[in-house]
């Protein structure tokens, strides 16, 4: 299996356990937990426990110079704070079926992103997956009923502003993670998401809560599975693949959460969004689908 094959199944793995976001927000949330402290703790705790774990494992990893602290302070407050921030209240607001297949707006962002920020090639192929994936975000959302975008505007605006926030990660980190090391880049952006999402959490008022040890071990379990584990996958991946293609692998993601909101937190799903589910399957397939001229050239050989 070559590195580009093993980087898209971390990435897809990736998205696969932040596919168990929502039905973890739910639960917290059940605690009387509020959705800013939330994602306050799944990134504080997920540099609580990468910088630990490097400090004994590996200490050089946590050197890192002003310029790359300049570089994850941008990450961590977009892509940490403001995506975290957004995501969980649009979760709050519209249900985590109808915030997730929002994110995967994500696509046509990234494809955008890696077409004008890297100058990758925007061939036939792409461009028909990346609008065969918007299709299929749409009828995730709607279920062919259009009158469902106006029941919560403000709901599917933050899940609009989540979406953007996550698509600037991959193209704000592919740069950054080829010049540091990956996980240098993972704690500190942590660190800044963290800070920015401070003010909001307020956790000195969520804190006679963590006296049930249920929650604690539920926290730190949120921590590892949807924060430390998908990163270390992520970000390291990326120097190894295309920007405009990574919306669209890691929809894998829609895929689980939108499982995990029909099978545990009971949300309503329509034929429609499942037939919205099916197009974005149809949409990764299509965009990993080698070209007719390179199985030729491979048969050829």
């Amino acid at each position: 299996m070559d590195k580009e094959t093993k980087s898209y199944l971390k990435i897809a793995l990736a998205g696969s356990l932040w596919g168990m976001i929502g039905i973890f927000v739910q639960t917290l949330r059940g605690f009387g937990l509020s959705a800013e402290f939330v994602a306050f703790s799944r990134v504080f705790l997920g540099f609580a426990l990468l910088a630990v774990w490097f400090l004994i494992k590996d200490p050089s990893i946590l050197k890192i110079d002003l310029k790359g602290l300049i570089s994850a302070c941008v990450i961590g407050v977009i892509s940490q704070g403001l995506f975290n921030l957004t995501y969980f209240a649009s979760i709050q607001r519209v249900g985590t079926f109808t915030a997730v297949v929002l994110l995967y707006f994500s696509p046509v962002f990234m494809f955008l992103l890696g077409t004008f920020m890297y100058k990758e090639k925007a061939d036939k192929r792409k461009i028909i997956s990346v609008l065969i994936c918007f299709a299929g975000c749409i009828f995730g959302v709607t279920g062919g009923d259009f009158s469902a975008l106006k029941a919560d505007l403000p709901g599917i605006a933050l899940g609009l502003i989540a979406s953007l926030s996550y698509s600037l990660m991959p193209a704000l980190s592919k740069k950054t993670a080829s010049s540091y090391n990956p996980f240098t880049i993972i704690i500190y952006s942590f660190m800044f998401g963290s800070l920015m999402l401070l003010p909001f959490a307020k956790p000195m008022n969520e804190l006679y809560m963590l006296q049930d040890l249920r929650l604690v071990v539920l926290l730190i379990a949120f921590s590892i599975f949807v924060a430390a584990m998908p990163y270390c996958l992520y970000i390291p991946s990326l120097h190894n693949v295309q920007v405009s293609k990574l919306g669209v692998i890691a929809s894998v993601e829609l895929i689980v959460s939108i499982a995990i909101a029909a099978v545990f937190l009971k949300e309503p799903v329509r034929l429609g969004n499942l037939i919205g589910v099916a197009i974005i399957l149809v949409s990764i397939v299509a965009m990993n689908k080698p070209p007719v001229k390179m199985i030729k050239r491979e048969i050829s050989q």
